[in-house]
């Protein structure tokens, strides 16, 4: 098997299958997570595995991204990426024009001045939740075009949690408030 799939498997289990298709955004649900350049594929999967754990049904990362049925995005993912709608898209910034015009409100996950805390947000019942790149989160000008930003509140001493952590806070609140 380690010949077949070019490395050691530690439950001596092989898995073959063939990719969904992603669907169009147009086709996605009332909750969606958005994901802006992360590099990670484990968190990809964490947040996936999160996602279909809560309720939300629907997926966006961008094509520049780690694929979400990778080998080891859908091994975090614990197989729970099958159950995500998901769409690959090229461009944020038309992107979330599409969404907002769509009818949802599109929430960065950041903290900046701007930044309303996670207890205070209203949910409206279509959204959009943003996660920023791992190291340098999300650019001003994403920020910007949200429509609202949050942060989850934490001790001062701490900047910041783990995106795959932060999503999956933000995503109980957002499906469970």
């Amino acid at each position: 098997m380690q010949k077949i799939v070019g490395h050691r498997l530690h439950h001596n289990c092989m898995l073959h299958g063939v990719r969904p298709s992603p669907l169009e955004l147009n086709e996605l649900d009332d909750r969606i997570i958005m994901l802006d350049a992360i590099t990670s594929t484990e968190n990809i999967g964490s947040i996936a595995r999160s996602a279909a754990a809560l309720g939300v049904c629907s997926y966006l990362l961008p094509k520049d991204a780690p694929h979400p049925y990778s080998r080891r995005s859908l091994r975090v993912s614990m197989g729970h990426m099958s159950k995500l709608h998901y769409h690959i898209y090229e461009n944020i910034f038309q992107t979330i024009i599409f969404l907002q015009n769509a009818g949802y409100k599109v929430f960065a996950a950041e903290v900046d001045e701007t930044s309303i805390p996670l207890q205070n947000i209203k949910v409206p019942k279509k959204w959009v939740i943003l996660m920023g790149h791992e190291g340098k989160g999300l650019s001003k000008e994403i920020i910007n075009l949200c429509d609202q930003s949050v942060l989850i509140e934490m001790n001062s001493d701490v900047r910041s949690l783990n995106v795959g952590v932060a999503a999956s806070i933000l995503m109980y609140k957002f499906c469970y408030d």
